[in-house]
């Protein structure tokens, strides 16, 4: 078995939204008693640390970063009609950035083959300037910023099968050629954003990749646009670390989307992705959490996807043979963004 190393701590249960807000403190409790009760070899379990306020400069103005950390005496701060506070909500942000750079300081040191930071809030919609979207700072953005500057990389990948666009971290990253961003999500869907149109600009023209699909797909048209687009782009970008925005809110069972990933689904991504790592970067990746609403269709596809990092990368990996209904996503795709990999 691989070993996994698994960033999470009850600390992340006193950000409160509101009594019935989605992102809730329930989910994170769910999934770290899910986690005590895998027993397998090679699992390490480690708390996370808290992002310096340097760290999540990186990617976050300083004017908002005072905004955010006012709301540390507020019983409550609303950002937008989804976007709420509490009076632990910055530190648990911290601690949710820190929790992916936890994971990602013990793949770069050889302490763990690869990690899943279960982590809350949740990140990718967070933008330079402002919370959006359940999110405050741009976990999964900050770790491949920090790859950057502080580890000396220069190709990170970010793979975001969050059923909702990442926009936040397509935003940071869409002049660089030094980050691929992949985002399959639910489209037209919230945040609004993720057209096929949208591939990057200027340096990093060609560098933004989504795949906007109608509500309704399911492991089928997830793994095909996976097997047929994302993966040879990233064989040819030949990343030297891997980001995965982990969200399981594309599961058939999801209350704010209507997309039909299954856990088996999940499973199949999970195993792309670490092989690609395999192939282009000794195996190193980092699955961070993003969204997921349903308490069962997330417990279980999380630990699907924690038993899957522990297996080795030989496993086999199935073709999707089914799926058509893509064709005509990735077929638009190869003339916009797949021409500047030679896919067009």
């Amino acid at each position: 078995m691989l070993k996994t190393a698994v960033v999470t701590d009850r600390a992340y249960t006193r950000h409160f939204a509101g009594r019935s807000h989605p992102e809730r403190p329930e989910r994170i409790r769910a999934l770290i008693d899910m986690t005590e009760s895998v027993d397998r070899s090679g699992l390490q379990r480690r708390a996370p640390r808290e992002a310096t306020l340097e760290e999540i400069a990186l990617c976050h103005q300083p004017r908002y970063m005072q905004r955010m950390g006012e709301t540390g005496a507020l019983e409550r701060f609303d950002f937008d009609p989804d976007t709420h506070t509490s009076r632990d909500s910055y530190r648990t942000a911290l601690l949710a950035a820190g929790g992916v750079l936890t994971a990602v300081e013990a793949v770069m040191d050889g302490e763990t083959d690869n990690a899943f930071a279960l982590v809350r809030p949740p990140g990718h919609h967070a933008l330079p300037d402002r919370a959006m979207g359940f999110c405050f700072f741009n976990n999964v953005a900050i770790a491949a910023a920090w790859l950057l500057k502080h580890r000396g990389l220069k190709r990170i990948m970010i793979v975001d099968w969050d059923v909702h666009h990442g926009n936040g971290t397509q935003a940071m990253f869409y002049e660089s050629p030094e980050v691929l961003y992949a985002s399959t999500h639910q489209y037209p869907h919230y945040p609004g954003s993720g057209s096929l149109q949208e591939i990057g600009a200027g340096r990093g023209e060609g560098y933004t990749i989504n795949a906007p699909m109608p509500a309704d797909f399911g492991d089928d048209e997830y793994l095909r646009f996976f097997d047929d687009f994302i993966l040879p782009i990233g064989r040819k970008f030949r990343p030297e670390f891997i980001l995965v925005s982990a969200g399981f809110d594309c599961h058939w069972r999801d209350p704010l989307a209507q997309m039909r990933v299954t856990e088996e689904g999940f499973v199949g991504m999970a195993r792309r992705v670490k092989k690609l790592a395999a192939e282009c970067c000794q195996g190193k990746m980092v699955a961070a959490l993003e969204g997921g609403y349903d308490l069962d269709a997330l417990v279980n596809s999380g630990r699907a996807v924690l038993e899957e990092l522990g297996r080795y990368a030989d496993e086999p990996v199935h073709p999707a043979l089914n799926g058509a209904a893509v064709t005509p996503i990735i077929e638009r795709a190869a003339r916009n963004v797949g021409r500047f990999w030679n896919l067009a």
